[in-house]
């Protein structure tokens, strides 16, 4: 399997998400990986895309990797997706799935703004790995990681995805319908815990 890691951190090779990566890839040298760090060569890659459409044409799965900040990935993410969308690549019907590092503070925020833009340009999101900063020193984030890919593997495998959520109907009008609470004293006893 071709697997593209996108190193979207900005301290590229020195990315503590991109050693998980290279852990892996040490662990599975039957599958080819090929690593992007888009996370500091974002400004190249906005004036010439064609490194990037090429390898993620060729790709299999696509690997997100970058750490969480205050509850969202990084500048560099939000603009990859971007040049994506503005190149027309297509990646309808490949896999994707990520890996990130933080310290659990809303990292599921993170997740879901990745997973709802794979969905959006047709991908087959497979959920992803949520790391501690130092989980590659212990045994047991060791064993995490190793679990996750093969979790991936045995997904992209079978065809297991996340289904897109269904989007509701567009409206002519959007109606603003203000919310009202009771005040304290009519509220439920249960209310007020």
């Amino acid at each position: 399997m071709n697997i593209l890691v996108l190193n979207a951190s900005p301290k590229g090779k020195n990315s503590t998400t991109v050693h998980t990566a290279l852990y892996l890839q040490a662990l599975h040298p039957e599958h080819v990986f090929s690593f992007l760090s888009v996370g500091q060569q974002i400004k190249a890659f906005e004036k010439d895309f064609t490194l990037v459409r090429a390898a993620l044409e060729t790709a299999d799965l696509i690997l997100f990797c970058y750490p969480v900040y205050t509850f969202i990935a990084p500048y560099q993410l939000h603009r990859l997706f971007e040049l994506i969308k503005t190149d027309g690549v297509d990646l309808q019907g490949k896999f994707a799935s990520q890996i990130t590092t933080s310290k659990h503070f809303y990292d599921v925020t993170a997740h879901r703004y990745v997973e709802e833009n794979c969905c959006d340009l047709g991908m087959k999101v497979v959920r992803g790995l949520s790391a501690d900063m130092e989980d590659l020193l212990s045994e047991q984030g060791r064993k995490e990681a190793r679990d996750f890919f093969t979790q991936l593997l045995f997904s992209c495998e079978h065809g297991l995805f996340v289904t897109p959520p269904v989007k509701a109907p567009e409206r002519e009008h959007h109606i603003y319908r203000p919310t009202f609470f009771p005040s304290p004293r009519i509220r439920p006893k249960m209310w007020l815990s």
